[in-house]
This record gives structure tokens, C-alpha cells and sequence, in this order.
């Protein structure tokens, strides 16, 4: 599932994510944007074309706690407003972004069949540049002056500018899951060297999910940009030198790890789910999380164990922002329109950041809705065992790069395993 930058420049790089979505707006505009606002005519003409509309979202399927908070909490929502949420799992965006690209094709320029898509990253530049995309929509939400669009998280995804085609649901940042029961934070590897000779000394007790799965692509990434000197590095628009550079280092790595891994590297876990259940299982010592709100909520529904914890290289790790858009030729263009809106309704925000239900961060900053909602957002994040402190995550934060890179290292992997 998360990136501005216009003409790219590497103060968005190190951009602090998390503090700028959580503490950047002033109180003066935070008072303005609390203020009521009384619905356009044309909002409120959405509204009423929205009423008895059945909204297909298409989002990965991956994670039972994303699905529940979908189905208990944004449904039901919905369905106050006259609108039916009807979910449609997919296993990669992909194949959401292609089944709309088949329609195109096919000269179906109404009523499509998919209204919203859970989407970042490479994905959204594949179908932006294709022009699947509606656009111009995101910044008119009533419930868009929750967001701060000035900040390079929002403005730009993976480097290629938004321009009001997509809606932003939430932020996440990398960070890795080990297990107390046997490995002691003395013995955590905090780089990819330590990694690498902390599984020499314990050979099959790490593995990560393969590319192009979303999660063993982001640990490559991770190590590309530390083994090729830092994200700086990839600072900018994709360049062929750097990666020239940087993707040996980066496969040579894995030629020295692959031996120590799981199963000797012979097989991967296809996606997190699998990576979750050798980790409960006891079969490997390490996954991963993307989730703000650390590994709370998977302690809580009996996917991980309660000794689980979180931790982060100190060279940090990538945080971004993640978005839903509307296909261009949505048939239900409004409900989807309906949807997005709620979905940045700070109640609604505030229950998907709880580790109680999926620990997602903020699509939305909290000063542009008050005080209260901030003291909320606060105490909503209970820094514990399975919480890391927001500030050490913003301290350790940089934002991703150019899309092209992800795509390259997918096809790297592809390459390396033959």
C-alpha cells in the first residue's frame, strides 16, 4: 500500500512523515478548517446521485484486521449515507489497475466495474500514465480540508504528482517484528550487514516475502538504499547510473544471505500472511509491519504472539502515504466519491489508527481538526511493547523514491532467482 515531489528534491526525501501529518498545521488554520462548513450545491448534488449506489472497492485482501475495520466500521458509515461498500479482495493493486486498463481497451468509457481502488506507488503512475484515472475530484471533499496538501506526502506518490486523482486514506512506516521469546534486543541486527551475520549464525531463521509482493519488494528497497549510501542516493527522478550502481550491490548481497535463509532460499512466503504464520509457528524470527501502530492489533487478534515486538534499523526506514482513486470510467463515480470523503472523517480515522482495530496512521492532520482531536490521536497511540514512540519513527523516517526503482527491483529478483 505510500511521495511529492514535482521536480523531486531531496528535502522531500527525509521528509518527517509522521510529525508533519500529526503537528504542522498552526492553530489559526486549525481553527478555520474546525470551523462548520456548509455543503456546496455541488457536494450535496453528489450526495443525492451517491444515495443507493453499490460502491465496488477494490483493496488487498491481505490483513483480516484492514478487512474488519472496512466492513464494521466504514460500511456501515456508508450505508448511513445511502451507500453499499461492497469489498472486493485482490492479492496485488495490479490486478485492479489491469482490469480497468482491459476496459479502456475495450472501449467501455461508462460503467465500469470498478469504482475505487486501494492504490500507491507504482500502481497508481502505471494507471495515471495510462489515463485510468479520474481526476480533479480529491481536493474538492468537504472533508478534504482535514489534509494537508501542501505536504510532499500528499502532493506527489512514489515522486509522480497526484494532481487531485487520488484521495489519501493513510500513512505507514517499515519497521521489523521480532520475537522476544528468543531473540534478545542485544542480539538485533540493526543494519543490513548485522542482518546478514546474525542469519549466518542462525541459518533458516529469516526469509522475507518474494517480490512482487508489496512487502518483499519494500525489504530490498530497504536494503538497496543502504547498501547504494543512503535514499539521498535515489533522491530525484529515476537515473539509470544510480541503479547501475546501486542493484549489484544488491544482488551480490543476497547471493551471500540466500544460503542462510529459510529453506536455504530455495522457496519464499508468497505474502504476509504466510510470513505471519512461520513467525507464530516459531519457524523463523523475524516479519515485518508497516502499521503505525506496530503490531497491536495482530497481538490482539491471535495472529502474532504477545512476546512479538517492534524495533528499526538506525538508518532508518520508509514511510509514506497511501490513497484510493476513481477509476475514469467508474460506474458508480459518486458513491465512490461518498466514500472517500468518509473515509477522511477524523472519527473514522482516529478508530483505524487504534492498534485496537488496524494502527494505521493519519491521512489527515489532526491540527486542521482541533485540539481535542489531537489529544485524541495521542492517547490513541498507546506506545507499549507493541507501539513504537511516534518520535523515534519520524526521527528514523525518509520517504520513498522514484517508482521505477520498485518496478526495477521486482524484475531484478525476478532475474537473481534463476
Amino acid at each position: 500500500m505510500t511521495r511529492i515531489r514535482p521536480t523531486t528534491s531531496s528535502s522531500t526525501i527525509m521528509a518527517p512523515l509522521l510529525t508533519a501529518l500529526l503537528f504542522t498545521a498552526t492553530p489559526q488554520a486549525a481553527a478555520q478548517a474546525a470551523a462548520p462548513a456548509k455543503p456546496s450545491a455541488a457536494w450535496t448534488a453528489t450526495e443525492r446521485a451517491a444515495r443507493g449506489q453499490t460502491v465496488n472497492f477494490y483493496m488487498w485482501g491481505g490483513s483480516d484486521n484492514i478487512n474488519r475495520y472496512v466492513d464494521t466500521v466504514v460500511a456501515p458509515a456508508a450505508r448511513k449515507l445511502g451507500v453499499t461498500v461492497r469489498r472486493v479482495p485482490v492479492t496485488d493493486t495490479a490486478q485492479a489497475v489491469n482490469k480497468v486498463l482491459g476496459e479502456k481497451r475495450a472501449g467501455k468509457v461508462r460503467g465500469g466495474s470498478v469504482d475505487l481502488i486501494w492504490i500507491n506507488g507504482e500502481n497508481f503512475r502505471t494507471a495515471q500514465q495510462a489515463g485510468l484515472l479520474k481526476t480533479g475530484w480529491a481536493e474538492s471533499l468537504p472533508n478534504a480540508r482535514y489534509v494537508n496538501w501542501k505536504s510532499p506526502a500528499i502532493r506527489t506518490d512514489f515522486g509522480f504528482p497526484v494532481n487531485g486523482s487520488e484521495s489519501p486514506w493513510g500513512s505507514a512506516q517499515w519497521q521489523y517484528v521480532y520475537d522476544s521469546a528468543r531473540v534478545s534486543p542485544s542480539e538485533l541486527p540493526r543494519s543490513f550487514a548485522a542482518l546478514a551475520a546474525w542469519a549466518q549464525r542462525h541459518p533458516g531463521r529469516f526469509t522475507f516475502p518474494a517480490p512482487p509482493n508489496f512487502y518483499g519488494n519494500r525489504f530490498l528497497r530497504q536494503a538497496m538504499f543502504e547498501l547504494g549510501g543512503g535514499p539521498q542516493a535515489f533522491a530525484g527522478p529515476f537515473r539509470e547510473a544510480t541503479w547501475q550502481r546501486a542493484s549489484p550491490k544488491l544482488w551480490s548481497y543476497l547471493d551471500g544471505l540466500r544460503p542462510n535463509l529459510w529453506r536455504g532460499g530455495r522457496t519464499f512466503p508468497a505474502d504476509l500472511p504466510q510470513l505471519y504464520t512461520l513467525f507464530a509457528n516459531g519457524e523463523v524470527d523475524f516479519a515485518f509491519v508497516q502499521n503505525i501502530g506496530g503490531v497491536a492489533a495482530e497481538v490482539q487478534r491471535g495472529l502474532l504472539p504477545k512476546t512479538a515486538r517492534v524495533y528499526l534499523f538506525d538508518a532508518g526506514t520508509v514511510s509514506d502515504t497511501h490513497f484510493v482513486a476513481i477509476p475514469f470510467n467508474a460506474a458508480h463515480a459518486a458513491g465512490a466519491q461518498v466514500l472517500a470523503n468518509l473515509l477522511l472523517r477524523p472519527d473514522l480515522q482516529l478508530a483505524k489508527l487504534s492498534g485496537d482495530t488496524w494502527g494505521d496512521g493519519l491521512g489527515i492532520d489532526p491540527g486542521r481538526v482541533g485540539p481535542a482531536f489531537s489529544a485524541q490521536v495521542k492517547a490513541a497511540l498507546k506506545v507499549g511493547p507493541y507501539t513504537l514512540d511516534p518520535a523515534l519513527l519520524a526521527r528514523r523516517s525518509f520517504s520513498d523514491v522514484d517508482a521505477t526503482y520498485d518496478r526495477r527491483v521486482q524484475d531484478g529478483f525476478r532475474a537473481w532467482l534463476k
